[in-house]
């Protein structure tokens, strides 16, 4: 009669804790949604939805043809429904629902509630999981996570039933995954590494994979779109003037995608890597395919492993629970919490905290470009108001998408005149491996002083607008 009491009170806590992380995730991702200005990505990710909704023509909107074309289709029906970019923001909540929920049920029916609890907390209060889902436009973020993550508990299931009907699924998942970011082909090496049947039947994966890519993307069924895909995705160093850790190079050291991995999902990847050992190796293979031969890797292209990496972390803390272990999971939620409070609404920026040379890195220099600048064009707006003739000292290349006769390239000013006013962004000021940038950086350090600034969390400046000493 006690063990029934007591599992009877373990579960309604577990229920009581599930409920109240599901309305923390509800209100995490619908408190001030557009709080922030587009990041560059879903800027372009914008562009092609709304060719989409205004032309209804996939093979006239090929706009950035190497992100895989579901996403757009999801959103540009979304957009279609409703208004303004409320309906974009509510599809990126959905899919990260999904996958919390997906995962919930399943490891709430293999291995116990207190598992399924753990990993709710994890994932709820991931700053890496919360930036994919607070974005206005995916660009395959919380998508691809979502139908991988399907994909890997479909493989779960066959190997636990035998059941070929999840293989079917799994690939049909798989499929969609690939839809949504090309990057989902890397999750077939933690797929192989997962397999136990091993029946030559199970090859109806990949025709089925395939084409579930090619219907869901519909573009590529032509050889010219789906060739432009691949050149794409090979582009090798179009963006020499990335500086990756401010080591001069363009090309990722081969331990990046560790570091970052590291960054991102911290304390976790030791019960996550401990609990499983397919899924060490599988993951040690694709870190060292990206960083070793790709020599390239930002967050969302890791964050469909994350939903996975969580369900290992839980299933081990769960197997190994202990007073100890509860007090240091506590502690170490606590510390989660505190980076949820103090970085929101910009999660994107989660990594900062460990020192500038980690800023423009962690996150992608794209995901940031673009961000926040309201605050400095409103500054610039009022200047300009007072006196319209008001010259700007700008870098040659930034962030700040200002130009006309009011706007001053560094390289191009008159060494005689006085500029009352110049523009900085962190991005291209301390990231961006540009001729003028150090020259630039040195000017505005002996003639300017600070005048507004703009920063980003947990105190790091971003924009500067500064003023002639």
């Amino acid at each position: 009669m006690q063990d029934i009491v007591s599992r009877s009170r373990e579960r309604t806590i577990g229920n009581a804790a599930g409920l109240v992380l599901l309305a923390l995730f509800a209100f995490i991702h619908l408190h001030r949604m557009g709080a922030l200005s587009f990041t560059w990505d879903e800027g372009s990710d914008l562009v092609t939805v709304n060719c989409l909704k205004e032309l209804r023509n996939p093979f006239v909107c090929t706009n950035d043809i190497s992100q895989t074309r579901l996403p757009f289709y999801i959103h540009a029906v979304a957009g279609s429904l409703a208004a303004g970019t409320t309906p974009h923001f509510l599809v990126s909540f959905f899919f990260n629902l999904l996958t919390l929920g997906a995962v919930y049920a399943y490891t709430r029916r293999e291995y116990g509630l207190r598992a399924a609890t753990l990993f709710a907390a994890l994932y709820v209060t991931s700053p890496a999981m919360l930036a994919a889902g607070r974005l206005v436009v995916t660009h395959s973020h919380i998508m691809v996570a979502a139908f991988s993550t399907l994909s890997f508990l479909a493989l779960f299931e066959s190997n636990r039933t035998g059941k070929r009907r999840w293989i079917v699924a799994c690939a049909i998942a798989s499929g969609l995954a690939t839809a949504c970011s090309v990057l989902a082909v890397f999750n077939g090496v933690v797929l192989l590494a997962f397999y136990q049947r091993r029946s030559w039947k199970d090859l109806v994966f990949f025709p089925i994979a395939a084409a579930t890519f090619f219907a869901a993307s519909i573009i590529y069924v032509t050889p010219e779109n789906f060739r432009a895909l691949i050149d794409a995705c090979m582009h090798g160093g179009e963006y020499p003037f990335w500086n990756y850790l401010g080591l001069g190079t363009s090309r990722a050291p081969w331990f990046f995608p560790f570091l970052l991995l590291a960054i991102k999902a911290g304390p976790w990847l030791i019960p996550a890597f401990a609990a499983s050992r397919r899924f060490t190796i599988s993951m040690l293979i694709v870190l060292l395919l990206k960083g070793a031969v790709f020599g390239y890797e930002t967050p969302h292209h890791q964050v469909q492993f994350y939903p996975l990496l969580y369900f290992f972390a839980a299933v081990g803390l769960a197997r190994w629970w202990r007073r100890w272990i509860a007090v240091a999971f506590a502690a170490l939620m606590a510390v989660q919490f505190f980076d949820v409070v103090r970085f929101f609404p910009n999660y994107l920026f989660f990594g900062s905290q460990y020192g500038d040379r980690f800023i423009g890195e962690f996150y992608g220099p794209a995901v940031i470009h673009g961000q926040g600048r309201q605050q400095v064009w409103a500054a610039i707006d009022a200047i300009l108001v007072r006196d319209p003739t008001t010259k700007f000292l700008i870098q040659d290349n930034n962030a700040l998408e200002r130009g006309g006769p009011n706007y001053v390239p560094f390289t191009q000013r008159d060494p005689q005149v006085r500029y009352e006013y110049a523009l900085v962004d962190r991005l291209y000021a301390k990231h961006f491996n540009y001729p003028e940038r150090d020259a630039y950086n040195r000017f505005l350090a002996e003639h300017y002083t600070d005048y507004m600034t703009t920063w980003f969390p947990p105190h790091v400046w971003a924009y500067r607008l500064l003023r002639a000493r």
